[in-house]
């Protein structure tokens, strides 16, 4: 009887070791993520002081937004217009919905809208004084044939 109760004592005793053991292996886990975290939050926080000693660049012309309203026109002239509008000087972007009741091209680009309207027309001949049939800052009118 004895024996048994000695056995079932070192038995529990181990276990007990083990389970401390285990959980300072956990605790020491824990500790070295903590300090990758703060190291690379300081490692941050230094990078950020040096890029801010270079300053941010400032944009030359803010960017604008034309939405060019097309009355007309089959897809592949929608299509040419929009090359067109991409091969302005200062657009970075454009997109195209097509319809056969109307279609639309949203350009982002530099300047005003005028100054949009002034590229287009010495790109391409749509975009004459007798196929524009609406002018306002952000929207230009356009009919074709």
């Amino acid at each position: 009887m004895k024996s048994i109760f000695i056995l079932i004592c070192t038995t529990a005793l181990t276990l007990g070791l083990n389970e401390a053991s285990a959980q300072n292996a956990v605790d020491r886990g824990i500790g070295k993520a903590q300090q990758v975290g703060n190291t690379v939050d300081n490692a941050k926080n230094t990078a950020d002081k040096l890029l801010g000693l270079f300053g941010k660049k400032k944009k030359t012309e803010a960017e604008s937004t034309t939405v060019i309203s097309i009355n007309g026109g089959t897809l592949a002239t929608i299509k040419q217009i929009k090359a067109d509008v991409e091969a302005c000087k200062g657009v970075t972007e454009s997109a195209m919905k097509f319809s056969s009741s109307g279609s639309k091209i949203t350009v982002k680009h530099a300047g005003t809208t005028e100054d949009l309207l002034k590229l287009l027309q010495t790109k391409s001949t749509t975009f004459g004084d007798k196929n524009i049939t609406g002018i306002d800052e952000g929207e230009i009118g356009l009919k074709v044939n």
